[in-house]
């Protein structure tokens, strides 16, 4: 009996929950098991078994933010994906306050599965906004998300084109909504340009807010982003082997408090890639014009060994 119960208790600290495939929220929440030391919940796995990175870099975010003032919003996140995670299991966060200055907060996140395995290391800044000169890249909305198809909607001819590219598909995560404005353009080998703007959100509005609204961007700000260092090269993949794509490191700066269940403009270009890894930036606004936040992305981008 005592080595069944010994079991249990193993499962419940090893194994994730069963999550209700719903809400971006609960997919970056952590339990406190000791001071700056939290555990994951639930996983969300991507289309290759490993944990979404999306995921990653939320809980990250998460483990920074249940750290730092509350009175301090988010930043900057910044996160070096290390190996891959798997998302049955539980990942330990282990946060390090780097900072607790007049201005600023910093803290350092470990994230670690089964016996000391580290798949992550990020770096949060947290900052209440500062008196000081503004500005921002302008943007105006050109069509309302709400009228675009999702991706469900698309004809399979132009999705099929997207076959060299292994993580892109019709499939979309049921906690978010997502939308590609011009979507024929966009995606199709014969036009697509290394760049991509879309629509997304949280489909929940979030509870927990104000914490959990950076780490619920976070979340969605890894979806398609890097589509932007790859899609331009479609037309030349058509007859090769696919690309292996695989996410290196992650940047985010968020310019203002704002909750990701409201639809957000990301407007993402690869200005370079060479050697094997691809750079996306995105720009994020709301649909008012603000700007939000700005994200880059590193991706490794190779054809499989021994492909000619």
């Amino acid at each position: 009996m005592d080595g069944q119960r010994k079991r249990v208790a193993e499962g419940s600290e090893f194994t994730c929950d069963q999550w209700d495939n719903q809400a971006a929220e609960a997919l970056v929440s952590l339990e406190t098991i000791a001071p700056l030391r939290y555990r994951s919940r639930f996983g969300d796995g991507n289309l290759n078994g490993r944990s979404y990175g999306g995921q990653i870099l939320g809980q990250a975010m998460m483990a920074a933010t249940l750290s730092a003032p509350e009175d301090r919003p988010a930043a900057m996140l910044q996160l070096l994906f290390l190996r891959g995670a798997d998302p049955g299991r539980r990942i330990t966060f282990d946060a390090q306050v780097l900072q607790d200055g007049k201005r600023f907060s910093s803290r350092h996140v470990v994230g670690s599965q089964g016996n000391g395995r580290t798949v992550l290391s990020a770096q949060a800044t947290f900052c209440a906004a500062q008196p000081g000169p503004r500005h921002a890249a302008p943007f105006t909305p050109s069509e309302d998300p709400e009228s675009l198809p999702d991706l469900t909607m698309i004809p399979d001819g132009l999705m099929a084109q997207l076959r060299p590219l292994g993580p892109y598909s019709q499939h979309i995560k049921p906690s978010m909504d997502f939308r590609i404005p011009e979507i024929e353009r966009q995606l199709s080998a014969a036009t697509a340009e290394p760049r991509l703007r879309f629509w997304i959100r949280s489909r929940q509005p979030l509870t927990t807010a104000p914490r959990a609204q950076a780490a619920v961007f976070a979340y969605l700000s890894d979806w398609w982003l890097n589509f932007s260092s790859v899609g331009g090269h479609l037309g030349d993949l058509q007859l090769r082997a696919p690309l292996y794509l695989s996410s290196l490191n992650h940047c985010i700066w968020f310019h203002r408090v704002f909750s990701p269940d409201a639809w957000m403009h990301v407007e993402t270009e690869s200005p370079c890639a060479d050697g094997g890894r691809g750079l996306s930036i995105a720009r994020v606004h709301d649909r008012d014009g603000a700007m939000l936040a700005t994200a880059i992305q590193e991706t490794l981008m190779v054809h499989p060994e021994g492909d000619a």
